[in-house]
């Protein structure tokens, strides 16, 4: 992890670092997100499309849903 800081102006604007800018591969115009928890806030860059950045999230726990599905509902019987 590296740590770079930058400074709020007085209109609240901050100037994005070059190093962040290249590795977020932020361009102008990119919309980004402000995920915050508590004190701590994470700056990323806003996917295209959710549903594909999503997709085969938790994959690891469910291999294969439909497996997972007759199993479970044998179990009902």
């Amino acid at each position: 992890m590296k740590v770079i800081s930058a400074r709020v102006s007085s209109k609240y604007e901050v100037v994005v670092p070059k190093f962040v800018r290249e590795r977020l591969g932020l361009k102008p115009k990119t919309t980004v997100l402000f995920l915050v928890d508590g004190d701590t806030m994470i700056v990323r860059p806003c996917p295209e499309d959710f549903t594909a950045t999503l997709r085969g999230l938790h994959e690891d726990l469910w291999p294969d849903p439909e497996e997972w599905l007759e199993e479970e509902r044998a179990s009902w019987a």
